[in-house]
């Protein structure tokens, strides 16, 4: 009979969590600010700069509470960042590296506040590929002559093109009628995975952190 009892308490409270959780589709898109965190097996002369590019994509929401929400996008995104020289030489010689990667972010959405002004406080876990690569700009030849470059970088087994980590920042949405809600992010991305392999040649690892800020409109089913 208590198990009964039990079975029927389960049945009803996941009947009345499905009655009042709502799903929810959207656009985003903003800025996304790249830097790059290296060992100290890199060369000595070299600097690392943050790159600031694009983020865009779609977002999808499941509210299940009034306070919490599952929420799963998929995004392009720009993780750039420039390498310059520190040295008196060759101080003129730098590399932007401008790379484009597709995300799918899954994250825990908590959220306070009124009925329509409410704050959000995310976090979760994502996958990342390494979609596009180019190189542009300066280095020196033989004869000490600074030549600019603007190519393709082309892939190859010392690179890791699919990473993943971890995501979280704050936001705020305001409800514009009961079924769109504006919501502006602020989310740093941290590579738990070196884009560059680790082996017995190489033991340089190097990962991406972006901060990205979007704005994104939300159209609840």
């Amino acid at each position: 009979m208590n198990k009964i009892k039990l079975l029927f308490s389960v049945l009803f409270i996941a009947i009345a969590v499905n009655a009042s959780a709502q799903f929810g589709i959207g656009l985003k898109a903003g800025t996304a600010s790249n830097s790059v965190t290296r060992s100290n097996g890199g060369r000595i002369d070299e600097t690392y700069h943050a790159k600031t590019g694009y983020d865009y994509g779609l977002k999808f929401t499941y509210q299940i509470n009034d306070w919490f929400a599952m929420r799963a996008d998929i995004e392009m995104m720009s993780r750039s960042h420039t390498m310059k020289r520190n040295l008196n030489a060759v101080k003129y010689i730098y590399t932007d590296y401008k790379n484009g990667y597709i995300n799918l972010p899954i994250m825990a959405d908590f959220s306070f506040g009124g009925e329509k002004l409410r704050g959000h406080l995310s976090a979760g876990g994502y996958i990342s590929y390494w979609m596009t690569s180019k190189v542009k700009g300066r280095t020196m030849n033989i004869a000490d002559e600074f030549v600019p470059f603007d190519e393709k970088n082309s892939f190859n087994e010392y690179h890791n093109r699919l990473v993943a980590g971890v995501v979280a920042g704050p936001g705020i949405s305001y409800d514009v009628t009961e079924k769109i809600t504006l919501q502006l992010d602020a989310l740093i991305y941290y590579d738990m995975v070196s884009y560059m392999k680790i082996g017995e040649i190489s033991k340089d690892p190097r990962y991406n952190n972006t901060l990205s800020i979007t704005l994104g409109a939300t159209y609840k089913l």
